[in-house]
């Protein structure tokens, strides 16, 4: 028997596709979180981290296993939490112990996990529906939220205010006040389901991915009116969806071929395709000051560089996995970039020049699905199909 699943990084507005699985098999999902350079506290016990020009010397803190491979890191980044066999666990990021009581979660399909802005509530979506909990007790806070009238695929918390987004198979999109569990309004026009959705930076505007008409719709987050017409309508599914730090662009990307820019104000292009993608692009990323744009290609299993402001390649393709590249992210200062692939590794690499920045991190047996930096660059947590999450301590070695 196979069930199929979204599979998708919903901090960077990243999913990744649908991945069948036979039954009793892991199935990894997502990394969620909201960390940025300003929410990094000091860890005086660690040495710095790398910088451009560096190698990097890694090595494995800790393993999580029985884990369904959805992570959620708290804003803060000195806890992230891990679903699986029934219960959301918490861990700490610097050492990975366990970091707070667990969730008794019902909802036996469970798809997605959020931590508000300020780490105070943890959202659990998935085939039965959205629950709110308390991360420090371990209770849940107020009743589950109803009106989907099927599963939920995804939530997200808006950075800047009281609104949480569900993304619906019901073919809506939610948006939630979740100190009150208020529903404040609902969001049609995607003809089927909806796979995922996203705030912009400063939760203004919000996109949605639409599952069957394979759209990116654009919304205001204050009206609920639509911005401009569907977006990115492709002959194959959405992979991904990118807002730049700024709000100001829209990166998507997808079964046909191609990776947009698009202004996120207006919904119009911002200039033509990036040249050169011939092979479905299953992900994409900005660095943090938005200068840099990573994608993935899955025809020859490379990673493309861009300058966002001319749209031009800034090195080689970055070559080396031996499978698609389903997982992507910048280290928090920018110069380091982090890939995950089918092949079962994690590759760092200079991002200024393309090269590799150390040896390929191993031990996940099957492909690496999510990855994610802590904010200040010294652990590196990856997510992969067989059921583990690692975390990993990078430290900077001089090259000569």
């Amino acid at each position: 028997m196979t069930t199929e699943r979204d599979i998708k990084d919903t901090l960077s507005g990243s999913p990744f596709g649908s991945l069948r699985r036979r039954a009793g098999s892991a199935v990894a999902v997502a990394i969620i979180g909201l960390l940025t350079p300003t929410a990094a506290h000091a860890d005086t016990r660690n040495p710095s981290p790398p910088a451009a020009g560096e190698t990097v010397e890694v090595s494995l803190r800790a393993t999580m296993t029985g884990t369904s491979g959805i992570i959620a890191v708290r804003p803060d980044g000195e806890v992230f939490a891990t679903y699986g066999r029934g219960k959301v666990r918490q861990w700490n990021t610097a050492t990975g112990r366990r970091a707070g009581p667990s969730l008794a979660v019902e909802d036996a399909t469970v798809r997605s996990v959020a931590y508000s802005p300020d780490g105070k509530l943890l959202a659990v979506a998935g085939d039965g529906g959205v629950a709110l909990w308390d991360p420090a007790t371990g209770e849940q806070s107020g009743p589950p939220l109803t009106g989907h009238t099927g599963a939920v695929r995804s939530v997200a918390f808006s950075p800047a205010g009281p609104r949480l987004a569900t993304a619906g198979e019901d073919g809506t999109v939610r948006l939630w006040d979740p100190t009150t569990g208020d529903l404040v309004r609902t969001l049609t026009g995607h003809a089927g389901a909806v796979r995922f959705a996203v705030f912009s930076p400063d939760g203004e505007r919000l996109a949605s991915i639409g599952a069957g008409d394979h759209t990116v719709r654009l919304w205001q987050t204050a009206t609920g009116q639509p911005i401009g017409a569907g977006l990115a309508a492709n002959p194959g599914p959405v992979y991904a969806v990118s807002f730049s730090p700024d709000g100001t662009l829209l990166a998507t990307s997808g079964g046909g071929n191609t990776v947009q820019l698009y202004d996120a104000a207006t919904g119009a292009p911002a200039g033509a395709p990036l040249a050169g993608t011939s092979a479905p692009v299953y992900a994409l990323t900005f660095s943090a000051d938005g200068e840099l744009l990573a994608t993935s290609s899955g025809g020859d299993n490379t990673v493309g560089l861009w300058e966002v402001a001319t749209r031009q390649p800034v090195t080689t393709p970055l070559a080396g996995h031996t499978g698609p590249v389903r997982a992507m992210r910048f280290s928090p200062d920018g110069k380091l970039l982090a890939t995950g692939s089918d092949d079962g590794t994690v590759r760092l690499w200079d991002a200024a020049t393309g090269s590799l920045a150390g040896a390929p991190l191993t031990g996940h047996e099957g492909p690496v699905w999510a990855l994610r930096f802590s904010p200040n660059g010294k652990r590196l947590i990856t997510t992969g199909d067989d059921g583990k999450a690692r975390l990993w301590r990078l430290a900077a070695t001089a090259t000569n």
